[in-house]
């Protein structure tokens, strides 16, 4: 015997009902986990970069508010001449051919070994300038970076093997790897494709490169939000609201905040930008581990849209300088200075503009710029710092241990390794720092900064001006 209509109706009204109370009982719950969860995640962070104590380890080196690195892929750099011409102008003072003066500030740039069809230089390449160039740079540090093993199509194992004695013999050390968006090498596998770390494949790579002395890694995250390892708030997701592109702005938002919110829950894709960390560690397919680190684009139309020569300036705009100066983050942009193919010359006016800017804002003691491996190794450094202090009549005594490194393990660092270390101290005169029980000499006494608290600084007396390096 069939149910009367209405009772059907009635039925079907409770089913519904129900169904949407257990739908929003979820989203509510997932909702709730989510603001726990970040509220945690910028708890973790006030202990982190605790300042408040009389002795204090200060988060960057003196009297930097924020740390910046510009990290440069080399796709579309077609000649040699070019590639010096824009290190020329980025990296040194002296005169360019259509740039005017360099910037003279530390930034870094990378290399294929393979050269790709689109027109790209590669080391190795029938010209032998380039791949002496290319050695050059990598010791004089203008190159910090490997990107990828390049195009080479039918990469193997063996192709990795002959790059890496290649670097081997020359005595040309890198630890910083980034993905290539078309290469067979790459060690990320879930945003750039690779199958570098899948020890069954023919292109399986990692244990060597690792070995060889990669530490760091960009598997292909990429964020919109001025400033890493800062806590996570919602001004950071409404500043990307951009009035001349109002539409495109809004999906931006939506994408970041999502990206965010799939983080905290638990995917592991998105894994850095849970806590919206530089760092992290990452264990790759084949069961090895190193720090995985993201990168920032703001291009209006999306992620990795202004990852160009043109779209730098909107990069490291003076808007993007300010904010990240007011959160005090970290940040590493993601660029190709070579993807320049409207632009004469190489570098447009609008970004020569925006780096010059960069670069003041560097000589004021506001943004801290250095290259990619100089960032990273700095973090880690400073994050894992192991020290005490004592007071004793009326002096600081300073005892560096060591670093706790995750991954490496505990060592004692090199006077190197702590180069721009800074702590806040009581009195800047009456302050004393030790390494292992010896006391370090170069140490820099410094007047108050913008929070009031004088402080002392490790600096090496190797301790380069940038300013001052030659491409020669």
């Amino acid at each position: 015997m069939s149910r009367p209509f209405s009772m059907n109706v009635t039925y079907l009204r409770r089913i519904g009902t129900g169904i949407a109370a257990c739908i929003l009982g979820a989203v509510m719950a997932a909702g709730i986990t989510y603001l726990i969860r970040v509220h945690e995640i910028n708890k973790a962070y006030a202990g982190r970069y605790h300042t408040d104590s009389p002795v204090a380890l200060r988060k960057f080196p003196f009297p930097y508010r924020a740390a910046m690195a510009i990290s440069s892929d080399i796709d579309n750099t077609g000649t040699l001449q070019e590639f010096i011409e824009i290190n020329r102008f980025i990296n040194t003072e002296e005169m360019t051919a259509d740039m005017g003066t360099g910037i003279g500030l530390d930034i870094g740039n990378s290399f294929f070994f393979y050269e790709p069809r689109a027109g790209t230089i590669g080391y190795f390449s029938k010209d032998p300038q380039i791949s002496e160039t290319i050695r050059r740079y990598v010791k004089a540090g203008y190159i910090d970076f490997l990107h990828s093993y390049g195009e080479k199509e039918n990469f193997t194992r063996e192709d990795a093997v002959r790059a890496l004695t290649e670097l081997k013999n020359t005595s040309c050390r890198l630890d910083v790897w980034i993905d290539h968006a078309k290469s067979k090498s790459n060690l990320g596998d879930d945003v750039t494709f690779g199958l570098g770390d899948h020890p069954r494949s023919k292109e399986y790579h990692a244990d060597l490169t690792l070995a060889y002395g990669i530490r760091f890694a960009w598997l292909g995250r990429v964020t919109m939000i001025t400033g890493q390892s800062v806590p996570v708030a919602p001004g950071a997701f409404l500043d990307l609201f951009d009035a001349d592109h109002p539409i495109p702005s809004v999906v931006n938002i939506g994408k970041e905040f999502a990206k965010n919110v799939l983080g905290v829950l638990g995917n592991k894709k998105y894994a850095l930008h849970r806590g919206n960390e530089l760092v992290k560690i990452t264990r790759l397919d084949d069961g090895q581990k190193l720090y995985e680190f993201m990168r920032f684009d703001n291009g209006w139309r999306g992620v990795g849209t202004g990852a160009d020569a043109r779209g730098l300036a909107q990069s490291v705009s003076s808007k993007v300088i300010a904010r990240l100066k007011q959160k005090h983050g970290y940040m590493i942009v993601y660029t190709h200075l070579g993807k320049n193919g409207d632009s004469l010359p190489f570098i447009p006016a609008e970004t020569q503009k925006a780096l010059r800017n960069l670069a003041a804002e560097f000589k004021a003691g506001n943004i801290y710029i250095t290259t990619t491996s100089g960032l990273l190794n700095y973090y880690i450094h400073q994050r894992y710092l192991d020290w005490t202090y004592k007071s004793e009549n009326g002096e600081t005594i300073i005892q560096i241990q060591g670093i706790k490194d995750p991954l490496k393990g505990d060592f004692v660092p090199r006077i190197e390794d702590l180069q721009g270390i800074t702590f806040y101290v009581p009195d800047k005169i009456k302050a004393r720092i030790l390494l292992s029980g010896k006391e370090l000499e170069n140490i820099r006494r410094n007047s108050p900064d913008y929070t009031g608290r004088p402080s002392v600084t490790i600096a090496p007396a190797y301790f380069r001006d940038f300013s001052k390096k030659s491409l020669n």
